[in-house]
């Protein structure tokens, strides 16, 4: 993991103070990071459409939010506000703003946008992610609750031969580097046996044992390839319908302050689609930062 920029998506909310608490963190305790750019789209559509700002041109209004960004933001960031690149363009569209912006940008990126659940009024943060599935970017997904500093971790396993495992071992690792005291917990939620309706019943405690046990080894074979990394975590084997309920229910009890998941489809690999399981845990946005790599 080498970061040495964060690209922080702002909407003008509440959400943003959650993304600049969270760089801000980040950036006190990873040397690599240079910079930080705080970005926001202007829709100039959506603008022209209302009679009151008729008058008000784009490159107006962006100078009014690059004077606030200057006020407001950049002095929350203190000893590295040097560091602050203010930046406003005209997109009317989030996706397209952001692929524009990606093409300057490497995998050495991290992006950080507020994390929005349906009841917020959006359905749209798993589609931003598009473009950074794309380019490979690893993105932080802040909720308004996200409180640092982190001291617990929950790493998302998803046993599979080419899942993304590797990945999140490699992430949750690089983290305790950076941050020594935090403690590492691999979930792994086993579907088993009612998730596979109709082929299985749920009294069918035969199959559902072999099942289960076949998930154990698994998980055994996992922690013995990677000895060397995981040897200090502590794992959390769950087992129930719903891979995003069970996290969520974990989240809720253990209260972690961040989850790193991986991005891959399991059937869809090469295409720009995060896989299922992150895109509904994105759109339920639990109450705590969720690192997609």
């Amino acid at each position: 993991m080498k970061i040495d920029k964060l690209f922080i998506g702002l909407d003008l909310s509440k959400y943003d103070n959650a993304c600049i608490e969270n760089a801000y963190y980040l950036l006190n305790h990873i040397p690599t990071i240079e910079t930080v750019v705080l970005y926001h789209n202007i829709k100039f559509d959506f603008i022209g459409e209302l009679d009151e700002f008729t008058a008000l041109s784009c490159s107006q209004l962006r100078e009014k939010i690059l004077k606030h960004f200057k006020k407001v933001y950049v002095p929350m960031f203190k000893e590295h506000s040097e560091k602050v690149i203010p930046t406003v363009t005209d997109d009317n569209n989030t996706i397209n703003a952001l692929k524009n912006q990606l093409a300057y940008n490497t995998n050495s990126t991290l992006f950080i946008f507020g994390s929005k659940s349906q009841e917020d009024g959006t359905g749209d943060v798993p589609m931003k992610t598009v473009s950074l599935k794309m380019y490979d970017a690893p993105a932080l997904f802040c909720p308004s609750p996200a409180k640092t500093p982190y001291k617990t971790l929950f790493a998302a396993i998803d046993l599979k031969t080419k899942g993304s495992d590797k990945n999140v071992i490699t992430w949750s690792n690089n983290f305790r580097e950076h941050f020594p005291n935090i403690e590492v917990t691999g979930v792994y939620v086993n579907e088993t046996p009612i998730a596979y309706f109709p082929y299985i019943e749920q009294g069918d405690d035969e199959i559902a044992d072999e099942l289960w046990h076949n998930c154990e080894a698994k998980f055994k074979k996992l922690t013995e390839n990677h000895q060397k990394h995981v040897k200090e975590w502590d794992f959390k084997l769950l087992k129930g319908k719903g891979v995003v309920q069970h996290l969520k229910k974990a989240i809720k009890k253990e209260k972690p302050n961040l989850l790193i998941v991986g991005r891959n489809s399991t059937f869809f690999r090469n295409t720009n689609v995060y896989g299922s399981t992150t895109r509904k845990l994105l759109m339920s946005a639990p109450k705590v930062p969720v690192l997609v790599i």
